[in-house]
């Protein structure tokens, strides 16, 4: 086959990356499934990143009760949950369909407690982000923590597409992501895929995030807070960094 259309070079690009290297695909549904299972990992954990609370603090997230939010790469819905007490109708989607059914359980779980009333739980769903269209939206709040970094370069650009059309206008979308120098790979986007695999996750810098994500309006770029600096118990790492944008309204 003969390279003619924009998904069939997406595809050949992907091809690149055997056996889930690129861990954003299906093809590494099994990886998350595996990790999500290790016992003591700090993906397991059920606090919310320290930036969501920090964010809210500073009045930085939407407002009002019933703004909807999507939380990319959710994993077992520790920000899920934490969106949805703040009174958010939360969509919270992952590729791995043990992170979706064990998310769906804790938020039973945590309704048969009492701290989850009735029909305010997440909607947990198995969805590609970058090649599955978002059922829902457009959201007023998109929320990434580490799936950014684990995209080959060339669909970073399928992401930008779908960020797109997932969040409304003067919506907000905020990022998590491994700081270069501190954890995640510093090689070029060529050798990045000349070489099939991303040893482990890409770095950012904060200046690549908001150049890469120039569409958009930078709000807030700083390492992830400390984890014991709020009234609650949150999910913070050294290696961490966040960023908050704003989409400017189509009507100004």
């Amino acid at each position: 086959m003969r390279v003619t259309t924009y998904g069939q070079l997406m595809e050949l690009l992907d091809s690149l990356y055997a056996d889930g290297a690129e861990r954003t695909s299906d093809a590494a549904a099994a990886f998350w499934d595996g990790l999500f299972q290790r016992e003591g990992h700090p993906l397991t954990s059920e606090l919310p990143d320290a930036a969501l609370p920090a964010w809210q603090a500073e009045a930085l997230l939407p407002g009002g009760h019933g703004a909807s939010a999507l939380d990319v790469g959710c994993g077992l819905g520790r920000n899920s949950t934490w969106l949805a007490a703040q009174g958010f109708t939360v969509t919270g989607i992952d590729i791995s369909p043990y992170a979706v059914e064990t998310a769906r359980s804790r938020m039973e779980r945590s309704g048969a407690a009492g701290s989850v009333a009735l029909g305010s739980g997440p909607d947990y769903r198995r969805v590609d982000f970058v090649r599955e269209p978002v059922a829902g939206g457009p959201f007023d709040f998109v929320y990434d923590s580490g799936c950014f970094h684990h995209l080959a370069p060339h669909r970073r650009i399928s992401y930008m597409e779908a960020l797109s059309a997932a969040l409304a206008p003067d919506g907000v979308y905020g990022i998590c992501t491994f700081m270069a120098g501190e954890m995640g790979s510093t090689a070029s986007d060529k050798d990045l895929l000349l070489q099939g695999h991303l040893e482990g996750g890409v770095g950012y810098t904060l200046d690549e995030l908001a150049e890469m994500f120039s569409w958009l309006e930078l709000v807030d770029a700083r390492l992830m807070p400390p984890g014991h600096t709020h009234d609650e118990p949150t999910f913070s790492h050294g290696f961490l960094q966040v960023a908050l944008f704003r989409r400017p309204s189509t009507s100004s």
